[in-house]
């Protein structure tokens, strides 16, 4: 794990996610191990070439209500497993409900505090 460059937490978080660009609209299941402040993996067998902007949906499903996080994103990779998709900007609440997943999916909250504020 040595060549392992990115700098944010990730955590397992499991949950549908609908991707869509100009030139497909993917619904998946985001892979469970890789979700952080700053991107995902999205387990597909679509292929997106890097650099491609898109539109991510997260759905996150309660016992009585639907929430959708709403993210402008751009796919940084894909390879056989998926795409890696890296967050552009998103509304405040959506900012505030994926930071909620990711402090307490983490086995470390108080180190995504620094994250965000570093």
């Amino acid at each position: 794990m040595g060549d392992d460059k990115r700098k944010r937490t990730r955590v397992h978080f499991k949950t549908q996610v609908a991707l869509k660009t100009d030139i497909s609209e993917i619904k998946a299941v985001a892979k469970s191990s890789d979700i952080s402040m700053k991107g995902m993996f999205i387990s597909t067998n679509k292929k997106i070439p890097a650099g491609t902007p898109c539109d991510i949906e997260i759905v996150l499903s309660g016992t009585t209500s639907k929430l959708a996080l709403n993210i402008k994103s751009l796919v940084a990779r894909q390879d056989n497993a998926g795409l890696g998709i890296t967050f552009d900007s998103m509304d405040v609440d959506s900012y505030f409900h994926l930071k909620n997943i990711v402090m307490n999916n983490a086995s470390d909250p108080d180190a995504i505090e620094k994250e965000i504020f570093s």
